[in-house]
């Protein structure tokens, strides 16, 4: 019994050195996710090859997510002059515990350029932005990303979707959108519930994933 008292108490300094060193190491990494969270990033999708056909996968597959001015998320390669590339990120949002990032804000392509809350809009699961009154009663969050800290993800997964309306495809946007051939533009939704979002009849949906990339400006 002696013995094995004097062995703990000459293992005692060790065994505090290193809890206090990996304590030290937890804190590093929750000050460096911390701060990751809160860069600013565009969006861009990603899709397999496995769907739709090679014309709609080359317009979603790596393009980036544009903000237009109509309140709504879009899609496209092909951005008009009044869409702004998505960028913003992780953000304190009232709905969640203090302290929290769950939720998320893009800069608009207002005049002046202004900090948005995205939202999930809980009728129709379009993101749209807007101001705190725009996103009551609609689904703020939480907001977060995948365990490669890559991808977005919107209620614990990723259930993106790049559709195409029916009406989309029947008018010309070039009013709406400043572009000339609207098959080009893609909306942004979530398929909150698995169940294909409740599309209207005639759509079309790619489901994709939304990369991080740094927003240097």
């Amino acid at each position: 019994m002696v013995l094995g008292l004097a062995m703990m108490a000459a293992m005692l300094p060790t065994m505090i050195g290193i809890n206090e060193a990996t304590q030290g190491q937890r804190d590093q990494e929750e000050a460096r996710r911390g701060s990751a969270r809160k860069q600013r990033c565009h969006l861009v999708a990603t899709c397999s090859l496995s769907q739709g056909t090679a014309e709609m996968r080359q317009q979603v597959h790596n393009a980036q997510v544009q903000v237009g001015l109509d309140g709504k998320l879009y899609i496209t390669k092909k951005p008009s002059a009044t869409m702004v590339p998505f960028n913003g990120g992780f953000y304190t949002h009232p709905d969640f515990p203090p302290d929290n990032t769950s939720g998320m804000v893009t800069i608009s392509g207002e005049e002046a350029p202004t900090l948005r809350w995205v939202f999930l809009d809980a009728n129709r699961h379009e993101l749209r932005w807007g101001g705190r009154p725009d996103s009551q009663g609609h689904v703020c969050g939480p907001f977060d990303w995948t365990k490669d800290e890559q991808y977005v993800t919107l209620e614990g997964w990723e259930g993106w979707l790049a559709v195409r309306l029916p009406e989309d495809e029947l008018r010309n946007q070039g009013d709406e959108l400043g572009i000339e051939h609207g098959l080009d533009v893609w909306r942004l939704y979530f398929d909150q519930n698995d169940d294909g979002a409740n599309l209207p009849p005639g759509s079309q949906g790619l489901e994709v994933r939304l990369r991080r990339t740094t927003a240097e400006s």
